[in-house]
């Protein structure tokens, strides 16, 4: 099997049924009411040696004449915020109502698309605003799910956000991670950097620290509700420090002598692994969450540091220059069974396991800058997603595992995990870290 079918077949029927789901920040998007839902076509996310099968997705919308004013405005922006959440997924290939095209290698290309949604625009009867019954079917065929959902200009965004995740469910089975935050390091002047939350297109930011100091390497908490990151707040060396996000309080994780950095909290919320120095090195460190029970992981000599969980919570997999230039290692959680992964290069880094557990994208420097790659967790199929000239820093998943958020040039970026469709998200920063689904 070549190295592009190991690293292409990835997120195939993912299962994200750990993702504990907590509270949303932001605003409630109002959910599909009054569904009906019938034997569901089986419908598979696929992928292959060239390239993700994506399944066609027919759109169409019908809406009536007699609209005006801000109902037309709502329906148009339902409208293009709906097209845009199905194509900014990845799930899907969108399909104009009237066109039938396939994006990807021709032996997977298909006569008909899989699905076909119908949108039917009405107006509301009880007060102003309209409502949008949502219909999967099969191509020209019968419908075997409908919903309906009513909303306002105000908030028509957020209820095409709840549409194309009931979309996408019904299809796939998988829950795209429109309700989810990103949590970034943004610049500010005087050389201040202060954490940041953004939704997953870059809207919505929301400043989280306010210390005019220097935050860094925000992780999020498996339940949503707290970031941990490291700080210069507290005096010369960094240290660890846990934003409460419910109770809108901060709270001192770890103060240790030396810089303590690079935080990751456990799948299990239980522990939280870091990277502390020790003089002119740096080791790996783990202590519980609340604080308690520090201790070493790793030798004291050399620079060991960047660490991320596997999603059992059983390894961790980081980065060390003991062999002399930096490479990514693996290890279990008590700092035993090393093993080490990449080779080739000469400076690996920034490593984070997927949440299906199978992939591991990471950071190398090439001639053209740091890119990113893609690798097993053995290190044998290793296979590049970015090659654009300049630094691909920070790569963080998507807790459905279909995305990496990423910061290039300043600015933070999302791509799907086979590297395509990269967009620029209106962020500026580095560091970016995804939430689970929030609730």
């Amino acid at each position: 099997m070549t190295p592009a079918r190991w690293m292409l077949t990835l997120l195939v029927l993912l299962s994200i049924c750990g993702v504990a789901r907590v509270f949303r920040l932001g605003f409630h998007a109002p959910a599909l009411v009054s569904a009906r839902q019938d034997e569901t076509p089986e419908v598979i996310l696929e992928a292959r040696s060239a390239g993700y099968y994506r399944p066609g997705l027919i759109y169409r919308i019908e809406v009536p004449d007699e609209l005006a004013g801000e109902d037309t405005a709502a329906v148009r922006a339902f409208d293009e915020r709906l097209r845009f959440a199905l194509d900014w997924s990845g799930y899907v290939t969108l399909l104009p109502e009237d066109e039938r095209e396939f994006i990807g290698p021709p032996e997977l290309a298909r006569e008909e698309p899989e699905a076909e949604l119908r949108v039917r625009i009405g107006e509301r009867a009880d007060r102003p605003g309209v409502t949008a019954t949502i219909i999967l079917a099969e191509p020209e065929g019968e419908a075997y799910y409908s919903g309906l959902i009513a909303f306002e200009q105000s908030y028509a965004a957020e209820s095409a956000d709840a549409a194309a995740e009931t979309i996408l469910v019904q299809m796939t089975g998988i829950t795209p991670p429109f309700r989810s935050r990103i949590v970034l390091v943004e610049r500010q002047p005087n050389d201040v950097k202060e954490l940041v939350l953004v939704k997953y297109d870059g809207s919505r930011r929301q400043q989280l620290t306010r210390d005019r100091s220097i935050a860094l390497s925000p992780s999020w908490s498996p339940d949503g509700r707290a970031i941990v990151f490291c700080s210069f707040r507290g005096g010369e060396d960094a240290e660890l420090y846990v934003a409460d996000l419910k109770g809108r309080r901060i709270r001192t994780l770890v103060i240790r002598e030396g810089t303590d950095a690079a935080p990751a909290w456990s799948p299990t919320g239980d522990e939280i692994v870091f990277a502390g120095s020790n003089g002119p090195n740096t080791s790996l460190y783990m202590v519980n969450a609340d604080g308690s029970n520090l201790r070493r992981l790793t030798s004291p000599r050399g620079i060991d540091t960047s660490p991320s969980w596997s999603p059992t919570g059983q390894e961790i997999v980081f980065m060390s220059d003991r062999s002399g230039r930096p490479h990514i290692y693996r290890m279990d959680k008590y700092g035993a069974n090393l093993r080490r992964l990449t080779y080739d290069g000469s400076y690996n880094s920034d490593p984070c396991w997927s949440p299906s557990g199978d992939r591991i994208v990471y950071t190398r420097r090439e001639n053209n800058g740091f890119q990113l790659r893609s690798m097993d967790p053995v290190g044998d199929v290793d296979v590049p997603l970015t090659d654009e000239p300049g630094d691909h820093l920070d790569p963080a998943w998507s807790a459905d595992g279909m995305k990496i958020t990423y910061a290039y040039r300043g600015r933070v970026w999302v791509m799907s995990a086979d590297g395509t469709n990269r967009r620029q998200l209106h962020a500026t920063g580095l560091q970016p870290d995804w939430s689970p689904i929030l609730e």
